[in-house]
């Protein structure tokens, strides 16, 4: 394995500015590290090697006076997001055609600021399942464990940067697709509060329902919470095309010097896997020998939550989205979003109106909770991860499978920011946890997910799939 592609997003920026290896040296060695295992991964399905060679090499060339933050770095695009002159497939054969006329405006912000994308990576259909894979690019493996889902939608990513391809991998989480791949292939990401990075799509033929645009976010998945943040730097700046984009970085909630650490293993009360309480039980203990006072706390609402995000999700789907969905998705997605619609069921007009209002209700308990704790540790999952493409290989566990993610939809639903930490391996398993914060304690999250990573020691090495 080349040295450099086992640098972290941070030491390889530290070492590009010391100027003792060049962008292009870097940008070598990890589109050879795709060349190498690409296509067995499907994790990086567009490699992007002329183009990410020829902006290395004018970076070598003319190197800006004041470099941004991502200077040199190779990343990675999810295929959902409108790259300029590629795209934006969404995984579906249908819509693999039309070229995207400009950037959004995270993948703007990114070139901005000197990442060097070198490829595109895999989603499911729609990016609606916590699996990855579609009719044109096939199974992406998890190159930690190919027994296991790389996780989903941003399965593609979390693939790719486990294996040292890209120090940064770009993602977004309507229902856990950053958390749950980097829970699936133990390393770092951040679901941003509500409105913290832009999203908007050019390329789109149709504004997306409200309710979808605050439930989303987008973010990045990394080896390590340090070069989730370096990212975050980039991801957050403004854009006027996302209207409920903000600058506000901080909930502004006074805080003591020790922090309150609410834990909670089970927050649906209808029990996690004994390996999920073991995740949960050791990060709350390495924070207690930290310092942290830690207080075992049973969130409000939490099923009530878990329906409004499955509710709202099925009536936008239903009325903006069906009918060109079922035009051009798979039968297999196509049935897999009836499993939702069983699941949660589909409100009508004061259905969802009503749901619209229990959302408030929700946040303001939620508001009420975070008075009394800084922060919250809890499962990303109930289970451990699942087996590869179990969503469509066993239709039976759909519902049990749809009701363990429930720990990560309902922060969708209240635009609560979540860090998701490695806590190790059981038995060749990844495992991890969520830290949550209130609305806008991001920062807070990070740094919390920060002292668990410290305290642990993982190595957190690429693998050798």
């Amino acid at each position: 394995m080349d040295e450099i592609i086992k640098w972290t997003a941070t030491q390889t920026a530290a070492n590009i500015k010391a100027k003792t290896v060049s962008v292009t040296e870097v940008t070598k060695a990890h589109l050879a590290r795709i060349k190498a295992l690409e296509p067995g991964l499907r994790a990086v399905v567009e490699p992007l090697d002329e183009t990410a060679l020829a902006t290395a090499r004018a970076m070598d060339a003319n190197p800006p006076a004041h470099p941004g933050p991502l200077f040199g770095l190779p990343i990675t695009i999810k295929i959902n997001v409108d790259f300029q002159g590629l795209p934006n497939s969404n995984g579906i054969p249908a819509l693999n055609h039309a070229p995207a006329s400009s950037d959004s405006p995270l993948v703007a912000s990114l070139r901005a600021d000197g990442a060097v994308p070198i490829g595109r990576t895999n989603t499911p259909e729609f990016s609606l399942r916590w699996f990855t894979s579609n009719p044109i690019y096939g199974v992406t493996i998890n190159s930690v464990n190919k027994t296991l889902t790389p996780g989903g939608s941003s399965g593609g990513a979390a693939s790719a940067v486990a294996a040292g391809i890209g120090v940064i991998a770009h993602g977004n989480d309507l229902g856990g697709s950053l958390r749950y791949p980097a829970y699936c292939c133990r390393l770092a990401t951040l679901r941003p509060s509500m409105g913290r990075v832009p999203a908007f799509n050019p390329s789109a033929p149709a504004e997306r329902g409200a309710t979808l645009q605050m439930m989303s976010v987008q973010g990045a998945i990394a080896r390590n919470m340090a070069d989730v943040r370096l990212a975050m730097r980039t991801l957050e700046k403004r854009s006027s095309l996302d209207p409920f984009w903000n600058t506000a970085r901080d909930s502004g909630r006074a805080r003591n010097k020790t922090l309150r650490v609410g834990v909670s293993v089970d927050p649906f009360g209808d029990g996690v896997a004994p390996e999920v309480e073991a995740a949960v039980d050791l990060a709350a203990s390495v924070l207690r020998e930290r310092g942290q006072q830690t207080i075992e706390i049973t969130p409000p609402m939490a099923t009530e939550a878990a329906i409004a995000w499955g509710q709202l999700l099925n009536a936008e789907t239903e009325i903006l989205m069906k009918e060109s969905m079922v035009q051009v998705g798979s039968p297999q997605v196509i049935d897999l979003l009836e499993s939702y619609k069983t699941t949660f069921g589909v409100p009508d007009l004061k259905g969802f109106m009503q749901q619209q209002a229990m959302r408030l209700t929700i946040q303001r308990a939620w508001n009420l909770m975070f008075d009394d704790i800084d922060v919250l540790v809890m499962p990303v999952s109930a289970a451990e991860p699942f087996r590869l493409e179990q969503d469509f290989v066993e239709p039976s566990t759909r519902r049990d499978i749809i009701l363990a993610q429930r720990m990560m939809c309902i922060l969708n639903v209240l635009g609560l920011p979540a860090a998701t930490v490695p806590t190790g391996m059981n038995k060749g398993v990844p495992m991890g946890v969520q830290v949550v914060g209130a609305w806008r304690d991001d920062d807070l999250c990070m740094d919390v997910a920060e002292m668990i990573e410290a305290s642990l020691g993982l190595d957190l090495s690429p693998v050798e799939p």
